[in-house]
C-alpha cells in the first residue's frame, strides 16, 4: 500500500479505523479518495480551482499542477493554514461578493457540517460560482440516523452528543438523506468507488472496503453545476 498523494508507505492508526493516516503527508482515507477523484477529472494548468480548508498533501500537488493565479485557497481562519502561500478569508455564511461562473473545480472535505447557515445557502453559492461545466467535489460526513441541526449555543458536550464533534452545527443522517441534502442536490442513489477506480486501486491507496460504497464519513460527491435542484 502507498499513499497516492505523496507516495508514503507507512500509516498510523487512527482511533478505531486502523492504520489509515499517512505518516508523510497526514492524509486520511477520505483525502486519498478525494485525490483519486481530482485526478480522474484531469485537472491541469489553465483550470481555475477553489480549495476550501486545504489538506496539505492535496494543496502541495495542486500548487505544482496549476498556475498560482488560478488556484484560490480559502478558509474562515486563514491563519490555521501556515503552509499555504496565500490563504484568503472566506465566510460561507456571506458569499454574495464571490464571483459567479468562475471555477472549473471547487473542492473541500468535512466543511459543510461546520457552517452556521441554512444548508441551501452555501451550496447555492458554491454552485453559482462554478462554470457551466464545472465540478463541485466535496466530502461530507454522513452518519447513521436522522438529520439534526442547531445554531444555538448548546455547549461542546451537547454538540458532541448530537453531531459527533464539538465544532459541528449539523448531523447529516443517512436515514433521511433525501429529505435534507437530497432536496437541494441531485444525489447518486448509491455511491460506488469500485465502479470508478477498481478494487485494486482502492486497496493500493489504503482505502478500507468500508469506504468503497454508500454514504459514510468519507463519501466523495462529484457534483455538476446543474445538480443544484432549487430554482425560482
Amino acid at each position: 500500500m502507498q499513499c497516492n498523494i505523496c507516495g508514503g508507505d507507512t500509516f498510523a492508526t487512527l482511533k478505531d479505523r486502523g492504520a489509515v493516516r499517512c505518516n508523510t503527508c497526514m492524509s486520511l482515507e477520505r483525502t486519498r479518495m478525494l485525490w483519486m477523484h481530482i485526478e480522474r477529472l484531469g485537472v491541469r494548468r489553465g483550470w481555475k480551482v477553489l480549495h476550501l480548508a486545504p489538506e496539505r498533501g492535496i494543496y502541495t500537488r495542486l500548487l505544482h499542477m496549476l498556475d498560482p493565479k488560478d488556484y484560490t485557497v480559502a478558509d474562515f481562519v486563514p491563519a490555521d493554514y501556515p503552509f499555504v502561500r496565500d490563504c484568503v478569508q472566506i465566510d460561507l455564511t456571506a458569499m454574495e461578493d464571490w464571483p459567479s461562473n468562475k471555477f472549473d473545480l471547487i473542492v473541500h472535505s468535512h466543511v459543510i457540517e461546520h457552517i452556521p447557515a441554512t444548508l441551501a445557502y452555501p451550496i447555492f453559492h458554491l454552485h453559482r460560482m462554478l462554470k457551466r461545466r464545472g465540478t463541485h467535489l466535496c466530502v461530507i460526513p454522513f452518519l447513521p440516523g436522522a438529520y439534526d441541526e442547531c445554531f444555538a449555543q448548546i455547549g461542546p458536550g451537547e454538540r458532541v452528543r448530537r453531531f459527533g464533534q464539538d465544532d459541528h452545527v449539523r448531523r447529516l443522517g443517512t436515514d433521511d438523506l433525501q429529505a435534507h441534502l437530497g432536496r437541494i442536490l441531485d444525489l447518486p442513489e448509491m455511491p460506488d468507488a469500485r465502479a470508478l477506480f477498481g478494487e485494486e486501486a482502492l486497496r493500493a491507496a489504503n482505502i478500507p472496503e468500508s469506504n468503497w460504497t454508500g454514504y459514510h464519513i468519507g463519501t466523495v460527491l462529484a457534483l455538476r453545476k446543474q445538480d443544484y435542484k432549487l430554482t425560482f
